[in-house]
């Protein structure tokens, strides 16, 4: 299932590295997996215009050791801008899987 319990118009595969991830401008109400050399590391999920409205980090630096993986993040636009909001949430596998 898509965001909000939408099904996907499809799944993309990015290999790339870290920030590679579109926030705007993406399949409408998809999930993008990114893969850093072939290991899955974030899902950005992605409403009905293709703006991101939240993503998954299954791995990444953690220098002060105070994230527990996977973590969830969302994501709200103010004036046409993309702002992840800082706080990590548990997943929600019931709406982003």
């Amino acid at each position: 299932m898509g965001a909000g319990g939408v099904p996907n118009v499809t799944i993309v595969r990015i290999d790339g590295r870290s920030g590679d991830l579109p926030t705007s401008g993406a399949k409408p109400n998809s999930r993008y997996d990114l893969y850093v050399n072939g290991v899955k590391t974030q899902s950005r999920w992605f409403n009905k215009i293709g703006n991101v409205k939240r993503n998954r980090d299954y791995k990444h630096g953690n220098a002060h050791n105070n994230h527990k993986f996977p973590h969830d993040y969302k994501w709200t636009w103010n004036r046409g801008y993309p702002e992840r909001i800082p706080k990590n949430l548990e997943p929600d596998y019931s709406r982003f899987n």
